[in-house]
């Protein structure tokens, strides 16, 4: 899969990984839209040409709001839906409510709207969706809603690409340094170059991580899941 003149979105765009999966794109050739919902956040990227700072084009979104930016999906080629929240070891309500809002259901509705945009044959093999679940799926991740949220989210991607008309893929990524895990030991930008080696040789699940652990575990829970799916949902007429 080549990415050169690709028009990539990232949701999350501002944080950790986005920033390390925008500027890893760009020395690919590709296009790459920022999707931030903090407002006044500018990127730039160097170009792989000449190394000068290259800006990028960023548009603002707030949760709950996602069908605003429909329009602006047509003319993507990729979406990566990179966008999450960590409220570690909280257990109220409201922490309740955020981590699912944000991690679960704020991820499927950017699903439901690029699957949208995919209306012409040509479109299935050039559209991708690629879904930042996390090794959170099979392995503990020291934050309960955390894990909670991202599972919730993987099985329903796991659902959804059973009768998607474009590939999704998943990205199940071990701990990387960030805001979301103080306890990351990975560099962000190592991730971002193996999440993008992996995708142009094909891989529909891309699994970055230290731990053998996963490895074993997600492709065992995947295949089990996805029987399990098939064998007891039926498609849509």
């Amino acid at each position: 899969m080549s990415l050169k003149d690709k028009r990539v979105a990232i949701t999350g765009a501002s944080g950790t990984m986005g920033r390390a999966l925008a500027a890893e794109l760009s020395k690919h050739g590709a296009r790459v839209i920022a999707l931030t919902t903090s407002p006044n956040t500018s990127f730039s990227i160097a170009d792989r040409d000449n190394q000068d700072n290259q800006e990028i084009e960023v548009l603002t979104w707030q949760i709950g709001h996602e069908a605003e930016l429909r329009d602006r999906l047509q003319k993507v080629d990729i979406l990566i839906i990179n966008h999450g929240v960590n409220v570690l070891g909280a257990r109220d309500s409201k922490s309740i409510y955020k981590s699912y809002e944000v991690n679960t259901f704020s991820v499927f509705r950017w699903i439901d709207l690029f699957l949208e945009t995919v209306t012409e044959p040509k479109q299935i093999t050039t559209k991708e969706i690629w879904v930042n679940t996390s090794e959170a799926e099979v392995n503990p991740a020291l934050s309960p809603l955390y894990e909670l949220s991202k599972r919730a989210i993987g099985d329903l991607v796991t659902l959804r690409r059973l009768d998607a008309p474009c590939k999704i893929r998943k990205l199940i990524l071990g701990p990387f340094k960030s805001a979301l895990n103080p306890y990351g030991v990975m560099s962000a930008d190592f991730v971002a170059w193996a999440i993008l080696a992996l995708a142009q040789r094909g891989f529909q699940d891309i699994i970055v991580t230290i731990n053998p652990i996963t490895f074993i575990a997600y492709p065992l829970k995947e295949f089990w899941r996805s029987l399990y799916f098939r064998a007891f949902s039926r498609s849509p007429k």
